[in-house]
């Protein structure tokens, strides 16, 4: 895989670790060229310390954009963390609409407030400036302050219950949003974490994990770096957010039980080979989504364009045409979802390696789809596969799965007789159009 460029467009505070000297190392280290654009320079970030200098950037973004569109560059991903005025969101916004491509996603980090108050350099009118930066997000990253400024909503102190918190998702579908995860959300006193939703799928989550005592500057940052550069490695949402929670979670922790200066920042360099590991194993990973929403079901009839033609090579053309169209396309299969038939596509680490589709009897399961794209076969999906369907039968208190496979497929065949299926019948069935399938009917039990 070829990892894309992005650009992180943060400030960098030379001693203290936030900003771009957290951004740079997180992304970078799985894999991502991170281009850096500062906003400003300072000797230290200005958390809990007296007498920092500050030198404002802000005129030099423009030469630097005119430089890279002289070279032809584009991002494919934009990361944007504190920026200190007005002047700068619009440069940003220009950024992104002059330096885009047609695969570029927009994640924004907007640092401005925190426990219902914004920072003390901002006044009453930034929170909407803000919001027109975040109407350009694919992905956006705030804290629940962050968020009810923008949205003109009266911030309210957590603990929280997930009523609420679904409610904040509802009114943020005005900033046009694929992804949202918002930070520092509690429902009890003893847990703190992230919640997130996907707007293209409709899953929503949480990971909390237990209070630690004390405020650790520049977590945030660290935060957004490893959820960025997990996301940029195609790992769900879910996934990224748990990876970048743990993260930071960690980092936390040492700097706590080592007693140091929490003004220089968390210990998150100790923790990058386990976060390297770890995005690196989800992408490596098996996992079976279940199709419920209008997106996925649009991946599994691409799935089926691509899969049936390669699959049924030996059937006439114009029946394969038929059959995908009939029984494959984004209508039937919304159909059978809706008529109560389990669609699972099966993600091999971070792409969509196959799709399987079921219908639970009173005394067994019918197999009505089991593929696996040609370039992921040889690699035991098929085994993985049917080990998750035995355990959807346990799960409904059936011992048998039967399907149907065409008499002349004598490579599915030999596949399924492998796996302990036996053939117990052979129809054939009318589909429309003049033609007609000739399978066999073949059944395992367990």
């Amino acid at each position: 895989m070829t990892h894309g460029r992005i650009l992180a467009v943060h400030d960098i505070s030379c001693v203290g670790r936030c900003s771009l000297t957290v951004a740079l190392p997180i992304i970078s280290s799985v894999g991502i060229e991170c281009s850096v654009l500062p906003t400003a320079v300072l000797s230290t970030h200005t958390g809990g310390f007296q007498g920092f200098t500050y030198r404002d950037l802000t005129s030099d973004v423009v030469p630097i954009q005119d430089h890279w569109r002289s070279l032809g560059l584009t991002f494919d991903a934009f990361y944007t963390g504190f920026l200190g005025s007005f002047e700068q969101i619009d440069l940003v916004k220009d950024l992104i609409d002059n330096l885009s491509n047609e695969k570029t996603t927009v994640y924004v980090d907007p640092v401005m407030a925190d426990n219902g108050k914004l920072y003390t350099i901002f006044d009453e009118s930034f929170p909407k400036g803000m919001r027109t930066l975040c109407e350009k997000a694919d992905v956006l990253m705030p804290n629940l302050t962050e968020l009810c400024f923008m949205l003109g909503l009266e911030y309210r102190p957590g603990p929280y219950t997930w009523e609420y918190i679904e409610s904040i998702f509802k009114e943020a579908e005005v900033f046009g949003l694929k992804k949202i995860v918002i930070t520092g959300v509690s429902f009890d006193s003893d847990t703190v974490g992230a919640v997130f939703k996907d707007y293209e799928t409709g899953a929503t989550g949480q990971v909390m994990r237990p209070v630690i005592e004390g405020y650790y500057h520049g977590t945030g940052d660290v935060f957004g770096s490893a959820l960025v550069g997990a996301l940029e490695n195609k790992l769900s949402l879910e996934d990224s957010v748990r990876v970048a929670v743990d993260f930071t979670v960690e980092a936390i922790k040492r700097t706590f039980y080592s007693g140091a200066d929490v003004r220089y920042g968390v210990d998150f360099e100790l923790g990058i080979a386990d976060y390297v590991k770890h995005v690196g194993d989800l992408r490596k990973s098996l996992r079976f989504e279940q199709v419920r929403e209008p997106g996925q079901i649009a991946r599994v009839s691409d799935l089926a364009a691509t899969i049936w033609p390669e699959a049924y090579s030996f059937l006439d053309h114009g029946l394969i045409e038929y059959m995908v169209r009939t029984f494959q396309s984004y209508g039937p299969i919304s159909d059978y979802v809706a008529k109560g038939f389990v669609y699972y596509i099966v993600v091999c680490g971070t792409e969509d390696a196959g799709y399987i589709g079921y219908n639970m009897e009173k005394d067994r399961m019918f197999l009505s789809k089991m593929y696996i794209s040609k370039d992921h076969r040889g690699e035991g999906l098929f085994t993985k596969v049917l080990a998750k369907l035995k355990s959807d039968c346990r799960d409904a208190g059936v011992n048998a799965i039967y399907l149907t496979v065409n008499r002349e497929n004598t490579a599915a065949i030999g596949a399924y007789k492998h796996l302990g299926f036996k053939t117990i019948d052979r129809v054939d069935s009318p589909i429309g159009e003049g033609f007609e399938m000739n399978d066999y009917i073949m059944e395992l039990r367990f």
